[in-house]
């Protein structure tokens, strides 16, 4: 399983709709809205790295309202 966090950028006037989309999304597992340079933090749960990249590029970036997206990749450290 990977898990990471998402930081969207959305055009003003956008937030509820992209909220409301990406609530829907099975591999969402929190949304937070934001005030600051990113507007949404998004964690997400997929099977492989091949999965980020696909929701990232093929789910998260054609959503309408999204302009850009910065994603932190989850480790475990070893012996925790």
């Amino acid at each position: 399983m990977t898990s990471a966090y998402v930081l969207l950028r959305i055009k003003p006037g956008m937030d509820r709709n992209v909220l409301h989309t990406v609530k829907k999304l099975a591999q969402v597992n929190t949304v937070e809205t934001l005030y600051g340079e990113y507007d949404m933090l998004i964690k997400i749960e997929v099977e492989t790295l091949d999965d980020l990249d696909s929701f990232i590029f093929d789910t998260i970036r054609t959503i309408k309202g999204v302009e850009g997206s910065t994603t932190l990749i989850t480790i475990k450290v070893p012996g925790e």
